[in-house]
């Protein structure tokens, strides 16, 4: 199969990190190969020596394997300041790409690496680096964005109910559940255990329209979650979420396809 040999207007710098010697190399070769504007400036099989280098050093992608010789990648991302750093994790496993998301990285690939994949990942990475360069010192068009998205975050809702108007902030609820057998709602905050929530007299629909739909995704029939509170996304037999509290959710095929996709979209990255 051939391939399209990326042509970027400027060299950008690259260091890989990967616990085994032969994924450097495939990489470096396909780099080399296929991305010929990119100059790989260093390369690590050790956690510690890669942090070292990376503290003091910013190249603009970071190439990154999760299972490193002692610890994780993200062990290096916590330990780093990546700021302005593209990161693109690389992994034989994809339980690890709910939790890249949270990282902000830019992209996740899975091994053994696809070369068009690789080529699609640097080319999104060009565009963005020369999108931050255009970009104004000052746009009140991000300012907007910002704030709206503040706007959502810290926003209360009324529960009204008829001893009684509870004000909720939306960051503090994780999800929205039918309350079984009736037309009723369950919300579950924060600080619940698990199967605490409060019982709510409005219907999935009403509280649906309430919550902001840059945060919160109907993911069934009978569940609306925060997506910022989705810890895991196990894909067994059976699709189920775990959120940050531990209560463990229940969702369908289409559900889970919808979610990634949604997900996707916000965080500007591939699941």
């Amino acid at each position: 199969m051939e391939y399209q040999i990326l042509k970027l207007n400027k060299l950008l710098t690259a260091v890989i990190v990967d616990d085994e010697a032969r994924n450097i190399a495939l990489l470096s070769y396909c780099l080399e190969k296929y991305c010929p504007e990119i100059s790989l400036v260093a390369s690590f099989t050790k956690k510690s020596k890669a942090i070292s280098h990376l503290r003091n050093n910013k190249p603009d992608i970071l190439f990154l394997d999760i299972v490193l010789d002692v610890g994780s990648g993200f062990d290096i991302l916590e330990d780093i300041d990546y700021e302005d750093i593209r990161v693109v994790m690389c992994s034989a496993h994809d339980e690890f790409a709910l939790k890249a998301i949270r990282y902000q990285v830019t992209d996740y690939l899975l091994k053994p690496l696809e070369i068009q994949d690789l080529i699609s990942t640097v080319e999104k990475i060009q565009k963005k680096i020369k999108k931050h360069k255009e970009r104004q010192v000052y746009d009140s068009s991000h300012f907007s964005s910002f704030n709206g998205s503040l706007a959502a975050i810290n926003q209360r809702i009324a529960i009204s109910e008829k001893s009684s108007v509870d004000f909720v902030s939306i960051d503090e609820i994780l999800c929205v559940e039918t309350h079984k057998g009736t037309h009723k709602t369950e919300i579950v905050l924060k600080h619940h255990e698990k199967r605490e929530h409060i019982v709510v007299g409005k219907s999935l629909l009403e509280m649906e329209k309430k919550l902001p739909e840059n945060i919160f995704f109907r993911v069934s029939r009978t569940s609306i979650v925060n997506v910022t509170a989705i810890r895991t996304i196990h894909r067994n037999v059976q699709y189920t979420l775990t959120l940050t509290n531990g209560c463990r959710i229940q969702i369908p095929r289409t559900g889970y396809k919808l979610l990634i996709s949604f997900m996707e979209k916000i965080y500007e990255t591939t699941i």
